[in-house]
């Protein structure tokens, strides 16, 4: 990358003009309202004429840039951010920063996506100042965990639900402030669980929870746990859950989840009984034989076409 931006500052329209794919997506976008190029026969001849012209406006002097570079590279992509500064003597130019995206194509990599802009203060784009100090924005979004922290290296997500059984004829017969109180208790230990097994809370649903796990086998541990806290109850009094598990694939949106992952998780909390734990087969399959698990059997899943074969994960 360094190579190439010399190229670029010494007005190396051939060298430039090489490194730019044939990919009829190619785009260059530079830092003028009208810099916005598609397709490399429209690139190549702006190119050509750029880079003199970059050329003599430099002048002859000798080129001193200072170049950061940050790279990655998966499969036949790769892409890079760099920070550019030019250190002639009294240049008081800001510094470039340069983006690209690459694409192997046979020996070489070319670039399909190139991106240089200045810095531009907000004041100058929005007419007043919003908040860009990393740390001030740490400070600021406080103990949040996006849900995508949840999710395995490979994309997928364990989702989790639970649900307090008969949870209006508990509520009647504690009285509202005690139900509150136990509500307060049992959120906080399922807080505390969760983080524990390396999970995250998605939400709050009442008196059951919605949970995420980025491994199976955390997830079940959590499960489990949660049960043997709901035997010991509050002050005395005895609750149970049911807890349906589900792992696979899910979209991540606004601090939730969404797609049949969480449904078949969520149906299959509705399908367990008191004090029980159902998991998916998929899931049972991803745990090996790290947990026990009782005899299987075949449910069918409210507004889910197929069949689903299900197990009891065994806690007591």
């Amino acid at each position: 990358m360094e190579r190439i931006v010399k190229k670029t500052f010494t007005g190396d329209a051939g060298a430039f003009v090489d490194i730019i794919s044939h990919h009829p997506g190619s785009i260059l976008i530079g830092t003028d309202d009208e810099e916005w190029y598609e397709g490399f026969e429209t690139i190549a001849p702006i190119l050509r004429v750029q880079m003199p012209e970059i050329q003599a406006l430099r002048g002859t002097d000798p080129i001193n840039l200072t170049i950061e570079v940050t790279a990655w590279k998966e499969g036949s992509v790769g892409w890079t951010s760099s920070y550019i500064r030019e250190g002639v003597p009294g240049n008081k130019n800001p510094p470039m920063r340069l983006t690209c995206v690459f694409h192997e194509e046979g020996a070489q990599w070319r670039a399909v996506q190139w991106h240089a802009s200045f810095p531009l203060s907000n004041e100058a784009v929005l007419g007043t100042s919003i908040t860009t100090s990393v740390d001030d924005i740490l400070a600021l979004v406080g103990d949040y965990v996006s849900p995508t922290a949840a999710m395995a290296a490979d994309g997928t997500v364990t989702i989790m639900f639970t649900d307090i059984v008969n949870s209006t004829a508990l509520m009647e017969a504690l009285g509202e402030q005690k139900w509150l109180e136990l509500l307060s208790s049992h959120s906080e230990l399922v807080r505390q669980q969760t983080a524990a097994f390396g999970g995250t809370v998605v939400k709050g649903q009442g008196d059951g929870f919605m949970l995420a796990f980025p491994a199976v086998g955390s997830a079940a541990a959590c499960a489990i746990a949660l049960q043997r806290d709901s035997c010991e109850g509050f002050n005395g009094v005895k609750f149970q859950l049911r807890i349906g598990v589900h792992c696979g694939n899910a979209k991540s949106e606004e601090g939730d989840f969404f797609g049949r992952t969480v449904v078949v998780a969520a149906r299959l909390s509705s399908e367990a009984g008191a004090g029980e734990i159902l998991i998916s087969q998929l899931l049972q399959r991803n745990l090996g034989r790290a947990f026990p698990v009782g005899e299987p059997k075949s449910l069918v899943l409210k507004g889910l076409n197929d069949e689903f074969t299900v197990y009891p994960l065994m806690w007591r």
